[in-house]
């Protein structure tokens, strides 16, 4: 019996992997900032799977404090856990935007990561992930804070990744492209998008594989690298938003 924790799982990719471990009969616990959100995923997922184990539990990985008695308490309910898996994030707008990008995408997940790996060398095993962004390759004109606290995630998990070198614990950077979510918004046509559904499927895919770094859908490597390699006077004329 293999046991997941999700933070930021009330919606989009969060939670269609959820929807995904639990059709894989693992024991899931769930987590989100809004106490109603997750008492409403936590009785439509426990309804389509009735036999299988799902916690909810509420985290605002904004609030310093809250963080790690929220996620003891989604551990304890759980039992144990073999896997971590960062969900959150925003893309918003103005002053409080900007902070609350910093403090969801990036300091929230060095919390939630760092409380994860410590329990991981404890026990010898696991894996941490967390959902980083193609935004987050190269700086980009239309939200450049987001683009920046994805880029200061990818970092502190390479770097967490060579610090957990040799304790047993694997840590992965999940990089998708455009998926189709409350967050993301209206999609471009060009390159094509995804439904989060189809993105979970991938995702649990390299988690299992144990990928350190990898796409969704994969596709996106080779888009994300021409990005990477372009010339700066030239990304400065074209590049997506």
């Amino acid at each position: 019996m293999k046991h997941v924790v999700l933070v930021g799982a009330t919606d989009g990719i969060g939670k269609a992997l959820a929807r995904v471990y639990l059709d894989r009969s693992w024991r899931v616990a769930l987590l989100g900032r809004d106490e109603g959100k997750v008492d409403a995923v936590v009785g439509e997922l426990g309804s389509e799977f009735p036999s299988e184990t799902i916690v909810g539990g509420v985290l605002d990985v904004a609030r310093d404090g809250d963080v790690v008695p929220s996620l003891e308490r989604a551990l304890a309910a759980l039992g144990q856990m073999d896997l971590l898996v960062y969900c959150a994030g925003v893309m918003e707008a103005g002053v409080s935007g900007t902070r609350r990008m910093v403090d969801v995408n990036f300091i929230g997940a060095v919390h939630v990561l760092s409380w994860g790996a410590d329990y991981f060398v404890e026990a010898g095993k696991g894996r941490l992930a967390a959902i980083g962004s193609v935004a987050g390759d190269r700086g980009r004109k239309g939200n450049p804070i987001y683009g920046a606290t994805k880029a200061a995630l990818h970092q502190y998990l390479e770097g967490l990744r060579h610090a957990l070198h040799g304790a047993g614990v694997g840590v992965s950077v999940i990089k998708p492209g455009w998926v189709r979510t409350r967050m993301l918004g209206d999609v471009p046509g060009f390159p094509p998008s995804i439904a989060a559904s189809k993105a979970a499927e991938i995702i649990v895919r390299g988690l299992d594989r144990g990928r350190d770094v990898f796409y969704v859908p994969g596709w996106w490597w080779v888009v994300s690298s021409a990005l990477r390699l372009m010339p700066r006077p030239l990304f400065k004329r074209i590049a997506p938003p």
